[in-house]
């Protein structure tokens, strides 16, 4: 009798003990990030996403936000720009995502973009994108432009004639020359350009100058290519963490992801923290969080990040943003570091 009242006295607290529960857990915001999880590039997806949740765990660590705990929206987009289109408007449908972290490469977030925009939602985008891409953007860019990176690599080209560069865009484009040229140079992603580099090294060009864009930049780079990926020289939006000063990020990096970062997971949790700024700067104790008010505080945010100083223009690109310059070696990407600038 006296269990069967125990059993009864708990089962009429109950109600009351889970809607106090329900009272004390704290708000949530929420942070979307939008990159490739399935097909040929999910590596590059997953490097990111680990930094992304790094961030966040920190900064719940810290308490949040004013209360709010900070939650992650994670979607694929196959760095497809249609799918990033589609996966952009799947983030807007949820009122409680503030902002949004992507997408990594100009195509997919050129095509993401103006869904953005039209639904008043911010983005940080942690690669590059053109010059002339943020006008009237609901966004801003922490790395170089694509148009900065490009001129960058022309400067490694310096000396050598337009028409004695081979350039190759992907690896059915490849024919071999009848005269060698001076240089060669691979504008594909890392995995065009790996291909590629196997070719020339079977055409027996691997002896030549060889350079890249920075979509080569990539673990899959020497995947793909393997030992005919030495001495290639590349422009890079981004460092590897054992280029600047991010040990304790590093450590706790590999600790979460179970493998070392790479630049786009260093350029992922500068692009998180940016957001995370501008969303501290827009929400208060008596302020609720509105997209509108985390897109305003965006352009005036300015934090350390690794990276270095993060500000913005009025465009918002960012300011002086750095360029690093590698060269594969040893079969190993991201290789050494040749120029900081």
């Amino acid at each position: 009798m006296r269990q069967g009242c125990f059993s009864l006295r708990w089962f009429l607290l109950l109600p009351f003990i889970l809607l106090t529960a329900c009272r004390s857990a704290p708000p949530t915001l929420k942070i979307g990030l939008v990159a490739p999880f399935e097909g040929l590039h999910r590596p590059l997806g997953y490097e990111a996403l680990f930094a992304v949740k790094l961030a966040l765990q920190e900064q719940n660590r810290q308490g949040g936000i004013h209360g709010y705990r900070l939650e992650l929206v994670a979607l694929n987009d196959f760095d497809d720009p249609a799918e990033a289109a589609v996966q952009a408007r799947a983030l807007i449908t949820d009122p409680d995502v503030v902002g949004v972290v992507g997408h990594f490469t100009p195509a997919a977030t050129l095509s993401a973009l103006p869904e953005y925009r039209r639904a008043g939602l911010p983005a940080v985008i942690p690669w590059p994108v053109p010059a002339d891409a943020l006008h009237g953007q609901t966004a801003v860019c922490i790395t170089a432009t694509s148009d900065e990176l490009s001129a960058r690599l022309q400067t490694l080209l310096a000396g050598i004639p337009p028409e004695a560069v081979l350039t190759i865009p992907h690896p059915d484009a490849f024919v071999p020359p009848p005269t060698p040229p001076s240089a060669i140079l691979l504008t594909g992603d890392g995995v065009a350009a790996g291909e590629t580099l196997r070719h020339l090294q079977n055409a027996g060009l691997n002896g030549l100058p060889r350079f890249a864009a920075a979509e080569a930049g990539s673990p899959q780079l020497v995947q793909v290519a393997r030992e005919a990926a030495n001495g290639l020289r590349y422009v890079s939006p981004g460092p590897a963490p054992a280029d600047i000063e991010a040990g304790d990020f590093a450590q706790a990096y590999q600790a979460l992801a179970g493998f070392p970062p790479g630049p786009r997971a260093v350029l992922a949790y500068d692009a998180t923290r940016v957001l995370l700024s501008a969303i501290a700067a827009a929400v208060g104790p008596s302020t609720p969080p509105s997209r509108a008010a985390v897109a305003a505080a965006l352009p005036a945010v300015q934090i350390t990040g690794l990276t270095g100083p993060i500000r913005f223009d009025p465009r918002g690109y960012r300011e002086t943003a750095p360029i690093w310059i590698y060269q594969i070696d040893s079969g190993q990407y991201p290789g050494k570091l040749l120029v900081y600038q």
